[in-house]
């Protein structure tokens, strides 16, 4: 049995053009254009579909935020699709724990999307090519600011960290490396500073991750 589709987005003549493309596919048994908060509700409490298509012209960000909390809470067999306008990362990650099942740039083809409706028919969840770029991106960067992290530490703030990971104090490395304790308490800040964490556990949780020790 085909299912059904409400799509939620402006223009009106892009959306029944969107509409028409569809049921013509025979993807949909029916796709139905709501350009309203008030005729979205009052569509999803006569016949609520198996998927919403969410445009981003037709909310904000924290509007569509809320929208899809609230639409989950309520309908949560529904399969929501947002079309975004090159949402960055955080954004993206925020409507799949808001709820979403899909995302897709504006600029996907039909066959994207078709693609993206039938993972969410196999229980899967789906991210347009161009947005798991930027994703791949966003973490090389991240791993690179890591790397340029670690390379900014001093051979000395080096040793402080590895003895700081085997659990010395700070008198213990002061006797270890012969220097004095406020010596010792200098290279912390600077490494605590440099790595970004609040406190020793940071320092040896960030040492891990990073294969710092190895």
């Amino acid at each position: 049995m085909k299912p059904k589709l409400i799509i939620f987005d402006e223009p009106i003549f892009y959306a029944e053009g969107l509409s028409k493309l569809l049921t013509d596919g025979e993807i949909f048994e029916s796709v139905h254009i709501c350009n309203s908060n008030e005729k979205l509700y009052e569509q999803l409490s006569y016949q609520p579909p198996e998927f919403l298509m969410l445009g981003s012209d037709c909310l904000v960000r924290t509007e569509m935020y809320n929208l899809v909390q609230n639409l989950v809470c309520k309908h949560e067999n529904i399969k929501i699709i947002v079309i975004g306008n090159f949402f960055e990362v955080a954004e993206i990650r925020k409507l799949f724990e808001k709820g979403i099942k899909s995302y897709l740039d504006i600029n996907c083809g039909y066959e994207e999307f078709v693609k993206s409706i039938e993972a969410l028919r196999s229980d899967l969840i789906y991210i347009c090519d161009f947005a798991k770029e930027r994703m791949m991106n966003f973490l090389s960067h991240i791993e690179n600011d890591h790397k340029q992290n670690d390379h900014c530490l001093t051979k000395r703030e080096m040793e402080v960290l590895k003895l700081i990971c085997d659990g010395m104090s700070s008198k213990q490395i002061s006797e270890t490396l012969f220097i004095s304790i406020n010596t010792v308490e200098t290279h912390r800040k600077k490494i605590l500073l440099k790595l970004n964490v609040k406190n020793s556990a940071g320092v040896v949780k960030y040492a891990m991750e990073n294969h710092i020790l190895q």
